[in-house]
């Protein structure tokens, strides 16, 4: 992999590309980004939950000069306590909302542009009051471009995510058996996950007829019985980077019919992954999915998308009906194209990808077909 210049340094430029020297980030992913490195190791620790209100990144002639945080009343003493690199304005009770003081000092710096990710109508209200003069663009170049190409440090934390990940899915299926419930499957899972660093766990698990209902009864009480189908999703936060991954199996030998949906399901996953390559377009890569289940009369039973990205949160590219995104070197996405058949059963494959310059790379890596319990 290229190194990339430093984050900053790519800000600067991006910006500097929009004629503008300051940056501000409202949305939690992208203050993650720039916050880590020589602002702090893990700003996930500090910025816990999306509620640090706005985040001044400024440059002068392409090099990072200020950072100054608004983080708000909630979290100004963390904030102030923990991130000494970088300058926060405290926020007490009593004080202005913390839209009025970053309104307050771009009045005093006197930009003629500021670019933010996303800006909030109360925010705007708020500057447009104080400096009428300064041009506000609203324009998130950091998701949909700085973010995408993963950097070294994206690529260690996903890795860290995904292997946290597979102890969680390992760790739940080695549970799955006769007589055994999914909510007792999850809850070793959920805690193998939190006892290796995860911050934040969600599976969601389906059996028996809960397999071919896409996201709904899911009962977690129900008794496993031999011949199920069985899959398990989960989503997990570490460090503040998504860890995602869905396995599916039959307990014991099931039918044939069961067998051949399970394994299509397979070949499906294998098939599209090994398309993710740089300059592949999303929409062949979607209609390949949709070819191989409609062999089978099954189409209609695949009903979301193929992938979405992954990092901090809220990463492209996506692989859906209708996308016309072309996938890059550097990309890091899903791949799980599921098959949920009524009266049969369901079935659901994922895995985090890595488009490397030599192809698609797993970075999770449990068996497609998971060890259950015995």
């Amino acid at each position: 992999m290229a190194d990339l210049p430093p984050r900053r340094v790519r800000l600067a430029a991006a910006l500097a590309f929009r004629g503008a020297e300051l940056f501000v980030a409202t949305q939690r992913p992208n203050q993650l980004y720039l916050l880590a490195g020589e602002q702090h190791e893990d700003p996930s620790s500090v910025i816990s939950r999306p509620n640090c209100a706005a985040i001044l990144f400024a440059h002068t002639a392409g090099e990072a000069s200020q950072t100054v945080l608004f983080p708000g009343v909630w979290i100004s003493n963390a904030c102030s306590d923990l991130l000494s690199h970088c300058e926060v304005v405290p926020n007490r009770l009593g004080d202005p909302p913390p839209e009025d003081q970053l309104a307050v000092r771009l009045a005093a710096m006197g930009p003629r542009r500021v670019v933010f990710d996303q800006l909030p109508p109360k925010m705007a209200d708020a500057i447009r009051a104080v400096a009428p003069d300064v041009e506000l663009v609203e324009d998130d170049f950091l998701t949909t471009l700085l973010r995408r190409r993963k950097d070294e440090a994206d690529l260690t934390a996903m890795r860290e995510a995904a292997r946290v990940a597979d102890l969680g899915m390992q760790a739940a299926f080695a549970q799955i058996r006769p007589g055994a419930t999914c909510g007792e499957a999850i809850a070793v899972g959920t805690a193998a996950m939190l006892a290796a660093g995860a911050e934040s766990v969600a599976m969601a698990p389906a059996s028996g007829q809960g397999t071919w209902y896409l996201d709904s009864a899911e009962d977690p009480r129900r008794i496993i019985e031999e011949g199920d189908m069985v899959f398990i999703d989960m989503g997990i936060w570490v460090h503040g980077y998504l860890g995602d991954m869905t396995r599916a199996a039959i307990v014991g030998t099931g039918s044939a019919q069961q067998q051949d949906l399970l394994a299509t399901v397979q070949d499906a996953y294998r098939s599209a992954s090994r398309r993710m390559v740089h300059g592949a377009r999303a929409s062949d890569i979607y209609q390949g999915v949709v070819d191989l289940y409609e062999a089978k009369g099954w189409a209609p039973y695949f009903v979301h998308h193929l992938s979405h990205g992954l990092g901090l949160g809220g990463d492209v590219p996506r692989v859906a009906d209708g996308s016309d995104e072309v996938l890059q070197m550097g990309d890091a996405l899903s791949c799980e194209p599921g098959c949920y058949v009524p009266d049969l059963g369901g079935a659901r494959v994922e895995n985090m990808i890595w488009i490397s310059d030599a192809g698609p790379v797993e970075l999770t890596t449990t068996p497609i077909d998971p060890e259950l319990g015995t």
